[in-house]
């Protein structure tokens, strides 16, 4: 059975709080079902936003005023980030994950961080994503849904992260997005800047350091 209305009612309640509002942009799988205003059939584990490095301070501000934040799920304070860089924050509200994972932009280069939990993902680790010459506007768009302003990645974007990943989950969104209609030339534009994606990860294990330059 489908998660996508308690995704949803997540999805608007965060974009409705004043401290959050208009600094949040949806990206992944909800996406392509926000958009077209359909509703998905499969099944949700989460909910990944990314928010500008200098709005982290108002989501964590969010999460301890709402009794959400949870200490261990704050990269900043993970005891392997010696630096005390922000990769984000996930929290959990009505069982499902909420990913806040941080961007800024460099001379038209846009880096994401983000981390990865054991739990979830196999490894604990702190990941670097870098797109040259790509602006915030370029992969993103605002929509309004149910009478409430969101802003996500667009279908583009999604369409061409959802081809990298190539999960039969990633098949069925693609599916929705082709049936939905998207701009071709907005994304081979994009296709050819994030083909240069440049992806580094620095794990929690000093072992497996040795193994990923």
């Amino acid at each position: 059975m489908s998660n996508y209305s308690k995704i949803k009612d997540i999805i608007l309640k965060l974009n409705l709080e004043k401290i959050l509002k208009g600094k949040l942009y949806i990206v992944g799988g909800t996406v392509p079902y926000l958009v077209s205003n359909t509703i998905s059939d499969r099944e949700h584990s989460d909910i990944d936003i990314i928010v500008a490095t200098n709005n982290m301070s108002d989501v964590r501000e969010y999460l301890k005023k709402n009794n959400l934040y949870v200490k261990d799920l704050d990269s900043m304070m993970f005891d392997y980030n010696k630096n005390k860089i922000d990769y984000g924050i996930d929290c959990v509200i009505d069982g499902i994950t909420i990913n806040f994972a941080p961007f800024e932009i460099f001379d038209n280069t846009m880096v994401q961080k983000n981390f990865l939990r054991k739990q979830s993902n196999g490894i604990n680790a702190l990941v670097t994503v870098t797109l040259e010459n790509v602006k915030i506007e370029d992969c993103t768009t605002t929509i309004i849904v149910d009478q409430t302003k969101i802003k996500t990645y667009n279908l583009e974007m999604v369409r061409i992260m959802k081809e990298k990943s190539n999960k039969p989950k990633d098949v069925v969104d693609i599916k929705v997005i082709d049936e939905y209609g998207y701009n071709e030339k907005k994304y081979d534009d994009l296709k050819i800047k994030t083909n240069n994606m440049k992806f580094k990860i620095f794990p929690k294990s000093k072992i497996l350091r040795l193994f990923i330059k």
